[in-house]
């Protein structure tokens, strides 16, 4: 009987570990300038209230108006995540993304669309490097963390010394926290909270 009760305390103490170790995690998202603000992954673990944290320099649009379509860097507030993939395959934006909800700016009128958190690579998460000046799948310069108003972190570039922050982010998200699967997510799922 002794046995017995030693057995099933330790079986408790093992299940409410594991559950104890599940992350749960989101991003946040503090605007600074269009070229150097800071996009970090957060994550806790349940009960915990302790948090944790990686972040890395981000940019977000070419204006810091949030309501110009295009240019304005992502409004404020918080977010649901639409999406995920590794191999996202878009006409502007491709490789490893994350697809943010739609959000009206501050003005409660201008709607922004097609938001993601993302950088410059090829769908195959390469580089496509091909001119002399400026590839939009070819992280060479500085000037490429300004985007048509997403979230845009740095890649290893073969033509210029940057961290690789993309496949960073990558990496925090899936071991901590973030969704496992790929593709279109719950609405509710994995947020992005901007801050004003």
């Amino acid at each position: 009987m002794r046995r017995a009760v030693v057995a099933l305390a330790a079986a408790t103490a093992l299940l409410a570990c594991g559950s104890a170790t599940a992350a749960d995690g989101w991003w946040t998202f503090d605007r600074n300038t269009n070229l150097n603000s800071t996009l970090a992954w957060k994550w806790t673990y349940p009960p915990s209230p302790a948090q944790y944290s990686r972040s890395w320099r981000a940019g977000s649009g070419s204006s810091t108006d949030e309501c110009r379509r295009g240019e304005g860097w992502l409004p404020a507030g918080w977010y649901a995540q639409w999406g995920h993939w590794n191999h996202y395959g878009g006409s502007a934006i491709r490789g490893r993304v994350w697809w943010l909800q739609d959000k009206y700016c501050y003005d409660g009128v201008t709607k922004r669309v097609e938001l993601f958190i993302h950088s410059e690579e090829t769908a195959d998460n390469g580089q496509a490097c091909t001119s002399a000046w400026d590839d939009p799948f070819c992280w060479e310069r500085e000037a490429d963390y300004y985007s048509l108003g997403c979230i845009k972190l740095a890649r290893p570039s073969p033509v210029a010394d940057f961290p690789g922050d993309l496949g960073s982010a990558h990496s925090y998200y899936h071991s901590y926290g973030g969704s496992s699967n790929h593709g279109d997510l719950p609405n509710d799922a994995y947020e992005l909270y901007v801050f004003s």
